[in-house]
């Protein structure tokens, strides 16, 4: 019989101290065998945080300097005799001034670690026999290159999965190009397929302060104070969800990662270590929207048998990009549908706009927006787009 994955879960006193962060980032690791049972002496190690845009830590958005100054210093300890910090900031960000405004560019040059920009790096292709969307990626060299890499994201909720965690954090290290392709062609299983070639060796999930509602970068933060490792990245994301109050088989990627053979997604076959899940326990805030009151508005909503993909990506387009920021009456006199089994209503009012791939099949219908799911900003310039030509 194999022996239960485990996932240690420490608590942090003082979120904003290094010295504090430093502690809980140790005992997280001790727990589990500590950083040396990883990184041999002279080894190349690569630390990839979450740094997705130009934000602060305290937001919630971004993984906290102090997680990731911790990290390379105890690999430097271990005996690694190459550092790194890396990561390719979202699309539209530059990754440089991410470096700058969360305190790397500072921090890097304090403790003698690189700092690697993925955008800009020198890539190669490699084949993904077991990929299901893909078949090869275009993959920085500084991940074949590393002896260990070290993944550091953040607890929080996102605008199309209900959580993103260790897997979803590795789609930093790809090209901006192929960040939108994984939208076009299937954002959950393409995920699991990039994590076949960079799955990393250790995940250390931030969440000394984590961001709930809007995340992954217009959220509320959460000062939850805890750091959570382990060798198993599914494994760890699983806990974190738990922790978050998520079911983690909810999360599509986490879910096909364990069906997979990536990792173990079953707590009950997880040994959490440390701290129990319950003691540090605090369910995050997640959108939520009951489609049928927008009609009341001018806006029919159709929706049956959607993944959390879509379901999470309308949720974030109406409440968020739309309401909030009093631009609903773009969507005024459309009729939406989107999810596997839903079917275009007899009579509707509005024009008729299909939502992700299980609407494809209607496209000579009506409109049609691609994606599985479709990003937010790109079904945001649809609505846009519409509007100027109506004008």
């Amino acid at each position: 019989m194999m022996n239960k994955p485990q996932v240690a879960i420490a608590k942090c006193q003082k979120i904003h101290d290094y010295l504090s962060v430093r502690k809980a980032v140790k005992e997280s690791l001790d727990l589990i065998g500590g950083l040396d049972s990883l990184v041999s002496p002279g080894d190349r190690v690569l630390v990839k945080p979450n740094l997705i845009a130009p934000y602060h830590y305290t937001t919630g958005a971004t993984t906290s300097p102090h997680v990731i100054r911790a990290l390379c210093e105890l690999a430097k300890e271990a005996g690694a005799r190459k550092v790194s910090i890396a990561e390719g900031s979202g699309v539209g960000s530059k990754t440089e001034e991410v470096f700058a405004v969360t305190g790397l560019k500072e921090i890097s040059a304090r403790i003698g670690v690189d700092l690697i920009n993925l955008k800009k790096t020198k890539t190669v292709y490699l084949g993904i026999p077991n990929g299901k969307v893909f078949r090869r990626l275009k993959i920085p060299e500084v991940f074949m290159e590393a002896d260990v890499v070290v993944n550091a994201p953040v607890m929080k909720t996102h605008d199309v999965f209900p959580a993103t965690l260790g897997l979803k954090n590795m789609k930093g290290a790809l090209q901006e190009k192929d960040k939108k392709r994984f939208h076009k062609w299937g954002l959950a299983q393409s995920i699991v397929d990039l994590n076949k070639l960079v799955l990393p060796q250790i995940t250390v999930l931030d969440g000394t302060i984590g961001m709930e509602g809007m995340g992954p970068t217009h959220g509320t933060p959460v000062n939850l104070g805890v750091i959570i490792s382990s060798f198993d990245t599914v494994a760890a994301d699983s806990v974190a969800a738990a922790v978050m109050g998520i079911d983690p088989l909810e999360i599509e990627y986490v879910k096909l990662a364990s069906e997979q053979g990536l990792g173990c997604a079953d707590l009950s076959r997880i040994e959490v270590v440390g701290l129990r899940i319950e003691e540090v326990k605090r369910p995050f805030k997640r959108l939520k929207l009951d489609f049928a009151s927008y009609r009341e508005k001018g806006i029919e909503i159709y929706e049956k048998g959607a993944c959390s993909g879509c379901r999470n990506t309308m949720e974030a387009v109406i409440a968020y990009y739309m309401e909030s920021k009093g631009r609903l009456g773009l969507l005024k006199g459309y009729t939406l549908i989107f999810g596997q089994n839903v079917k275009i209503p007899d009579e509707h009012e509005g024009k008729l706009v299909n939502i992700g791939l299980c609407t494809k099949k209607f496209r000579e219908k009506g409109e049609y927006v691609p994606g599985c799911p479709p990003h937010p900003h790109d079904l945001v310039a649809f609505f846009e787009e519409r509007s100027r030509i109506l004008k």
